[in-house]
């Protein structure tokens, strides 16, 4: 009785180590794949057109945003910053980081833009035709006026 149990408890553990591995698909990015689209660039005819006019818009928003919300109590006069920004699987810009940023007060702001910044296609990998998420940083210089 206890050679049975042992013999079916070795073929159970055998027959388990042998299921099928799923594997998961090649995900690395591709010249091919769609990058996101800010509304307004989809007439772009070209991918890397398309890229640069999402960058460009971004770039865009945030200086109108100062522009009409300016930053007071800054010591630096110019300011180099970071974004570290994600697109979500349904569009979403999110602020993930920001890198070197003087003061809470210029990463308030920069929050609120991204906020308030529109939702976007989707980044779209074209050889399994489904929507992912990208990460991207974007540079700016922020000119910062003094009182």
């Amino acid at each position: 009785m206890i050679r049975v149990f042992f013999i079916g408890f070795l073929v159970l553990t055998i027959s388990c180590k042998q299921t099928d591995q799923v594997r998961k698909p090649d995900t690395s990015w591709q010249s091919t794949d769609q990058s996101p689209v800010f509304p307004g660039c989809e007439v772009k005819e070209t991918i890397p057109e398309q890229w640069i006019c999402f960058q460009d818009s971004v770039l865009q928003r945030v200086e109108a945003f100062f522009a009409e919300n300016p930053i007071e109590n800054v010591n630096d006069t110019m300011a180099s910053i970071l974004l570290y920004l994600r697109v979500d699987h349904h569009g979403t810009i999110l602020l993930e980081s920001i890198e070197a940023a003087p003061s809470s007060s210029v990463r308030d702001a920069m929050q609120s833009v991204i906020d308030k910044l529109p939702k976007v296609s989707p980044a779209t990998k074209t050889n399994l035709g489904v929507t992912t998420q990208v990460q991207f940083r974007v540079p700016i210089q922020l000119k910062v006026q003094k009182p």
